[in-house]
């Protein structure tokens, strides 16, 4: 009997990962509460760590799945290769192709410090071919059981599988009822004194999307309103919420509304004995805005019900089906950016507001119509409660909800909480919702041209900073537009100030799944840089994912160094997506925002700074340039400056939100006459800006520089961790630059990290004053370098040299002929014998013109025996657009930077030496050459025509002039 039981408990406890109902509300133990905190412990591998970036800092991908019914050989293979090159998780988003023709009449041309459009006709007929096999239905059988299957094999090889489950908040096959809401009325205009007996209007008109102050906004209120889409009859149910009457006089008040919603009958009839005047009849009720995706409706986010609904009808179900196998090979979930539109009321809104804000929302809601109730103050404090109740209820609903699921099932939350396509939202209370928060950042594209339209991460970086969370993943070097057109060298520089805006850990968008097994280069998803086993340069991608590691690695130790931190208000809306120009506090310096919620339960002050639990800390607290503030942050705020903190900012008018309470609004006027107040022992500063405060009490810049030219631009991001100082410097363009940085770290001996080779040095170059590290830097083209100041030295003590970079001397240019051998696969010739280096577009064969792929160059050259033991390097000149060096059969590693110049000292020898150097190109030139030829011609399979047989080709191949250098 005992048996029996043990053996069912076992069967019990095996099905507890494919059960998700079987498991009790809110238990997180299966995940670590502590799984993406901050740690301030230095790691003491960092050295080693640095040259082979650990799992927590390689990078991952969107696994971009076409809706399709595919071999499950391709799954395989696509997450076989992904290990391979040292991926260590996918995120799988089931996203159809996708289809946006406009973004494929231009190209973005770095002109200068600027990406500028430049329109093309070359590419006027580019078209998206459908796709050869059926489609699938969003999470119908056989795309539960394809899931279950990538599931089963990331476990097996070793993949880190996170399923996204949509747009926008788990967007699925719901019924519209849990999809998005909208708050409607209709007005009518009635005659009081006798019985009024009216067919009310339907609702249809909308509210605004967001809180505008009635004072502030640069319109009538009521116009914006009038504009703004009414919402049609539909099949969609309609839900009443009151029927008020309003007195059409000067100076209503809420007390004068009349909430009449029992005189209306099921069909909208009004029976009404109303009191003399003139009354407005306002009709309040809500309904479905039906926005929607190719999943299905979009989920009200302001339910936990209906998450709860779109759950259990997609990962929910497919949890139930799961074996234990393929149980473990599911790691999380992804909740991706907010695109389902706005939403304005739930089916509990009025409720919850009530919770909230301790009054009732009913008689208040013609204010949110556009009525003046009150006085202004008054309304404007409905508005902002209301909008500050949609942010919190999204935030707890929708974010923290899906968190809860998640953990409940052992699976980590991951989502790009912070937007960036919404107004409604507090970014940062989103982010700490989740177990990992992600931003996101993008190549240039005509898709967002500008640069504020393309890093879309700061809210992110922020939150975790003060949320103490360590890492920021972000959605990687998205686009629409280009296709197949970018090398490492292009992606750098991006990456680069993703970085300093305070990313540490890529998500490459995008591996498309790969339809066909063998297709090149295969049916992809119509945006993303395309980073996948179909691209030209797969093979050598290891050394970009290297290079993404080690910068991730190193920006994910210790905290993030910043001298401000900037109370946001209510914090709903956008925030700051990137870093400011100029930055802020001021040039040099650095800081963190925060919401209401941090300020409240995070911010401590100890020894003059102002702290947060996790070890954060700032010189100064900056307040919103906004008339209202919460009651709660005045409090918090005069708790602050009494334990001593510095805060800097404009006195506010009065409070925000609807102050009900006479004694809260009395004691409000007094705390924000004694803060203010110049005369107070501890006061608010209000009279000079953050960056003025910062020069007063003689606070130097955490980073500057002198001797940049008119062409460059130097960026920079700077964290701690037990004592050391890491700053990473970038120079964002193609200029070279040499620069004079200081940093604000003294007494430790700075180091140069190379994060491209691996290379770690001391600097001998630099001097010590006044508390800071003065180090001469030299940029190559995009180039950076990892600052680290670990080791402890004399306050006196100063480098023996001038410079911290060798000279460079060339020895012998690389002349006569090559072999030149490329692969016939592909259709070029197996070998051939070229007297010098040119372009392969120069060549008069058509495959060789067009070829697109990898090409291996031999030839041999000599070193004279004085020369072994020195400092060799090869210099390939020009390159497109990745190169594989190998002198003596050595593999020397990828060349992928400029210039193209790479250590060969290791593998020569006196006399003769063989040199082999393979080049890969981009795919364009093969898809050009393709598009003129029949089908059974072609060696290209896609479903992406963006270029035509007249678009100009790209350079390709060695160019040179290959040139032997000693470095001095």
């Amino acid at each position: 009997m005992v048996k029996i039981k043990h053996r069912l408990l076992l069967k019990m406890l095996l099905l507890l990962p494919a059960c998700p109902l079987l498991l009790p509300g809110r238990v997180f133990a299966q995940v670590p509460q502590n799984i993406n905190a901050t740690s301030t412990l230095a790691d003491p591998a960092m050295e080693s760590h640095f040259k082979i970036p650990p799992h927590s800092a390689r990078p991952w991908v969107f696994w971009m799945w076409l809706r399709v019914n595919v071999d499950e050989k391709a799954i395989t293979a696509d997450l076989e290769e992904m290990h391979k090159k040292g991926i260590e998780g996918a995120i799988l988003y089931e996203s159809g192709t996708g289809y946006e023709p406009g973004s494929m009449t231009a190209n973005m041309v770095l002109e200068g410090k600027k990406y500028v459009i430049k329109p093309s006709a070359d590419l006027k007929g580019a078209f998206q071919a459908p796709l050869p096999v059926p489609l699938l239905n969003s999470w119908d059988k056989r795309t539960r059981e394809l899931f279950r299957f990538a599931a089963k094999e990331a476990n097996r090889i070793g993949i880190k599988f996170v399923l996204s489950v949509g747009l926008a908040g788990t967007s699925g096959p719901i019924d519209p009822e849990y999809g998005q809401q909208a708050l409607i009325w209709s007005e009518k205009d009635v005659v009081g004194g006798t019985a009024v007996n009216e067919q009310l209007p339907d609702p249809s008109q909308t509210v605004l999307a967001m809180h505008e102050s009635v004072a502030n906004s640069s319109a009538d209120y009521k116009k914006k309103l009038s504009r703004m889409p009414a919402i049609a009859k539909s099949e969609f149910k309609r839900h009443e919420i009151a029927v008020l009457a309003i007195p059409d006089e000067a100076n209503v008040q809420a007390s004068q509304v009349i909430n009449i919603s029992d005189k209306m009958d099921a069909d909208g009839k009004l029976q009404w004995n109303a009191p003399a005047g003139k009354w407005k009849i306002m009709r309040f009720a809500y309904r479905p805005t039906g926005n929607h995706d190719v999943w299905g409706y979009f989920t009200d986010g302001m339910s936990a019900e209906a998450l709860d609904t779109t759950w259990h009808t997609t990962i929910g179900k497919m949890l139930k089906e799961m074996t234990p196998e393929e149980r473990k090979g599911l790691y999380g979930v992804e909740d991706d950016s907010w695109e389902g539109g706005e939403t304005t009321w739930t089916k509990l809104f009025a409720q919850k507001f009530k919770e909230q804000h301790h009054y009732d929302l009913i008689a208040w809601l013609p204010a949110v119509a556009g009525i003046t109730l009150g006085d202004t103050t008054q309304t404007d404090g409905i508005r902002r409660d209301y909008y500050r109740t949609i942010a919190d209820l999204i935030a707890a609903n929708h974010y923290g909800h899906l968190r809860e699921l998640a953990n409940q099932n052992r699976l980590v939350c991951y989502s790009e909480a912070a937007g960036p396509n919404t107004s409604q939202l507090d970014n940062l209370k989103n982010s700490n919702a989740v177990d990992m928060a992600m931003g996101e950042y993008w190549v240039p594209s005509v898709h967002r041209a500008t640069p504020e339209r393309r890093f879309l991460l700061r809210n992110t970086a922020t939150a975790n900073h003060v949320y103490g969370k360590k890492v920021t993943a972000c959605e990687g070097f998205t686009s629409v537009g280009p296709h197949w057109e970018e090398s490492f060298f292009d992606l750098k520089n991006v990456a680069d100030q993703a970085f300093c805006d305070g990313l540490n850990l890529n998500v490459f968008h995008n591996f498309t799944q790969s339809l066909l097994v063998d297709a090149k280069p295969n049916y992809v998803y119509f945006a993303g840089t395309h980073y996948s086993r179909n691209v030209t340069w797969w093979e050598q991608t290891p050394a970009f994912n290297a290079y993404m590691g080690r910068c991730s690695y190193m920006l994910q130790q210790g905290l993030f160094v910043a001298d401000a931190l900037y109370y946001m208000g209510d914090g709903i809306g956008h925030g700051e997506q990137m870093k400011s120009t100029p930055e802020l506090p001021a040039q040099g310096y650095d800081h963190d925002n925060c919401n209401l919620d941090v300020l409240l339960h995070r911010v401590s002050v100890k020894n003059g700074r102002l702290v947060l639990p996790d070890g954060m800390s700032y010189k100064m607290l900056v307040l919103p340039n906004q008339p209202k503030m919460a009651y709660t942050a005045l409090q918090k705020i005069a708790g602050l400056i009494n334990s001593g903190a510095i805060v800097v900012g404009p006195q506010p008018e009065g409070l925000a939100g609807l102050v009900l309470n006479v004694d809260n609004s009395i004691k409000a006027k007094q705390m924000i006459s004694e803060l203010w107040s110049p005369n107070a022992k501890h006061h608010v500063i209000s009279n000079q800006s953050p960056a003025q405060v910062l020069k007063d009490i003689k606070l130097l810049p955490d980073f500057e520089y002198t001797g940049l030219s008119t062409t460059g631009e130097i960026d920079w991001i700077h964290r701690r961790v037990a004592g050391n100082d890491i700053y990473f410097v970038a120079s964002r363009w193609d200029a070279k630059e040499k620069i004079n940085a200081t940093f604000r770290v003294s007494g430790k001996q700075p180091e140069l990290w190379d994060a491209v080779t691996g290379e770690m040095r001391i600097a001998k170059a630099f001097t010590q004053s006044n508390g800071r590290t003065t180090v001469p830097l030299a940029f190559e083209p995009r180039g950076s370098v990892f600052v680290v100041f670990r080791k402890p030295i004399a306050a006196t003590a100063k480098g023996t040299t001038r410079s911290n970079y060798a000279s460079y001397i060339t020895k012998a240019t690389l002349k006569g002929s090559w072999e030149l051998h490329f692969d016939p696969k592909w259709g070029g010739p197996a070998k051939i014998k070229i007297d010098s280096l040119m372009d392969w577009t120069r060549f008069d064969d058509y495959n060789i013109k067009h070829y697109s792929g990898t090409a291996i160059y031999n030839k041999t050259f000599n070193v004279a025996k004085a020369d072994v033991g020195k400092k060799l390097l090869l210099d390939l000149g020009e390159v497109h657009e990745e190169a594989v060096v190998k002198v003596n059969g050595i593999d020397l590693g990828v060349v992928w930077t400029k210039p193209a110049r790479i250590d060969i000292s290791k593998a020569i020898h006196p006399g003769e030496n063989k040199l082999e150097i393979t080049v890969v190109n981009l795919w364009p030139n093969r898809l050009i050459g393709d598009e003129p030829l029949p089908q059974e011609k072609r060696f290209t399979q896609t479903n992406i025509h963006k270029f035509s047989k007249d678009t100009p080709l790209l350079p390709s191949g060695l160019i040179g002039p290959v040139e032997l250098e000693e470095a001095k």
